[in-house]
């Protein structure tokens, strides 16, 4: 019964860690540390040592953020009288600048484990000792890439100075995409025809054109903008809501080319 009962402690220290951090005041973790406890990141070589410096890290937590941490396999093992190792995962789902309201469902900010070490005081409280953060999916930006648009390379043979796209949380930026063939890298010169191919190859970065929440469209020619509406508006035929737009008309750098487009993509 004893060591039921310290694993029932134990367990409810990883949820408190958690519902703390997303739902309570986030300074209040450090209150389930030891006065000598520690939480440390080894892939950041990061390494916060003591209540009160726990409670300055915590508590600096952006007021912006949304974060939700969904816990599972919490597998505790008494290890003694008054102590204890445990082992979690962790998805967290997070935003930063939170501007309210419901957002789409995206994947996870971050998935892990929870490595813990308990220790109970000497009123029979248990608290943790140390808490390591074990992450092997995370990070930062990743790099998008397909065959099915184009990727030019300079006259040398040289990589141009730029991703396809770049994905970070929940959210794919897509580079501006010409009007090329992706197999041919062949340029139509009838603008309705350059239109659809930079469409076309936008959405194949972004993996879907229902993914796409945002479009900045560059124009060579005010005179194009009608004829443009027309085709943009046959494009995402379908999609509601349409995607946040902006127009410029623009100098564009390579010869021929009437119209380029980036688009923010929501991906998932």
């Amino acid at each position: 019964m004893e060591n039921l009962l310290a694993e029932r402690a134990c367990e409810r220290l990883i949820l408190d860690f958690v519902h703390r951090l997303d739902l309570g005041e986030p300074a209040t973790v450090a209150e389930l540390f030891t006065e000598d406890g520690v939480c440390q990141w080894p892939e950041g070589q990061r390494r916060i040592e003591g209540r009160d410096a726990l409670r300055t890290y915590f508590g600096a937590r952006p007021a912006d953020r949304l974060s939700r941490r969904v816990m599972s396999n919490v597998r505790v093992t008494v290890t003694g009288p008054d102590t204890a190792t445990a082992t979690s995962y962790f998805t967290t789902y997070r935003l930063d600048g939170h501007p309210g309201g419901i957002l789409p469902a995206g994947p996870p900010y971050q998935v892990g484990h929870y490595e813990d070490a308990f220790r109970r005081a000497a009123d029979g409280t248990w608290l943790l000792a140390a808490r390591t953060l074990v992450l092997p999916f995370g990070g930062g930006p990743q790099r998008v890439h397909t065959d099915a648009a184009p990727y030019v390379r300079f006259s040398d043979g040289t990589e141009p100075p730029l991703s396809q796209g770049v994905r970070t949380g929940p959210f794919l930026f897509t580079s501006g995409q010409g009007p090329l063939h992706p197999g041919t890298h062949e340029m139509p010169a009838a603008f309705a025809e350059q239109a659809r191919l930079v469409l076309a190859n936008v959405a194949a970065v972004a993996g879907d054109r229902r993914s796409i929440v945002r479009c900045t469209c560059y124009l060579a020619d005010r005179a194009h903008f009608a004829e443009f509406n027309a085709v943009y508006r046959e494009f995402f035929t379908g999609c509601d809501p349409l995607p946040a737009r902006t127009t410029v008309v623009a100098r564009l750098v390579r010869e021929g080319v009437l119209v380029e487009v980036d688009a923010v993509a929501v991906v998932g």
